[in-house]
């Protein structure tokens, strides 16, 4: 049995630059992917199968199942192996859980079965599962255009310590996106000074911003509950992706812990990574 860590990641920024004819929105994002991660179990088998530790994903919803239907029509191979999955990644939080579970999933299936798909191919078929899939084939530290899927990856990673608080609601990104008003996109010239702090964690923090995260927190009032608290308590919170995970750097308070408890959210100490 092989074991695969299959990391979350957060949105150290995320601007919405338009919209397609297609429907979809641009946007520029910074991706950074985290410590915290799933596990994800495989072992040679007569047939395809997943399973989780979420009874929030049936297996034929799950975007593995379709990675491993996808797989053998791109290459003619069906994959007979069985994949469970234990899930610490909050799901339908933004941190990216089911992405990153389909990329590491597919480059693992591609490297047993003798690599038939070259890394061009891997990104175009990742392109095909959803727009944070490629970003987790190589995960670290990058720049997303596009519908997230035009990627620049960065020679370097940040190391800092950071939290997130879930407050154990899922949110529709489908829904969020169709709230976005015209107001609301950004000028690419405006993203200039963006790119020009990506070196400098400290002024990359102090100028980032998350469109989709003040949508989120009107419309789901318990994410906003959760912005208002960090904010109170000195921490400077941000919406990772659509929701519902808010993160800010350094370490929880006690008084912190406490208030998660009482209210029930769940509270997640990882890093940059």
């Amino acid at each position: 049995m092989d074991i695969l860590k299959s990391p979350a990641k957060v949105n150290l920024g995320l601007w919405i630059t338009g919209k397609r004819a297609d429907g979809y929105h641009e946007i520029f994002t910074i991706f950074h992917t985290l410590s915290l991660h799933d596990r994800i179990f495989i072992k040679p088998s007569h047939s395809f199968k997943v399973e989780t530790t979420s009874p929030l994903i049936p297996q034929e919803e799950n975007i593995v199942h379709t990675v491993g239907k996808r797989f053998e029509e791109w290459t003619g191979i069906k994959p007979e192996v069985e994949i469970f999955i234990e899930k610490n990644i909050p799901v339908g939080g933004g941190l990216g859980g089911g992405s990153s579970n389909a990329a590491t999933v597919l480059k693992y299936l591609n490297k047993m079965y003798g690599e038939p798909l070259s890394e061009e191919d891997l990104f175009r078929f990742a392109s095909t599962l959803g727009a944070d899939v490629p970003f987790f084939l190589k995960g670290g530290y990058a720049i997303g255009e596009g519908i997230g899927d035009r990627l620049t990856f960065l020679d370097k990673r940040l190391k800092r310590e950071i939290f997130i608080v879930y407050p154990n609601i899922p949110v529709n990104t489908a829904e969020i996106y169709g709230k976005i008003t015209p107001q609301m996109l950004t000028k690419k010239e405006e993203l200039n000074i963006i790119v020009s702090l990506l070196e400098d964690v400290e002024k990359l923090i102090e100028y980032s911003e998350n469109t989709l995260g003040k949508v989120v927190a009107e419309y789901y009032p318990e994410v906003g509950e959760v912005i208002n608290t960090l904010r109170h308590l000195g921490y400077r919170p941000m919406v990772s992706g659509s929701g519902s995970s808010v993160f800010a750097f350094g370490a929880p308070s006690e008084q912190l812990a406490t208030v998660c408890r009482v209210k029930g959210w769940k509270l997640i100490k990882t890093a940059l990574e």
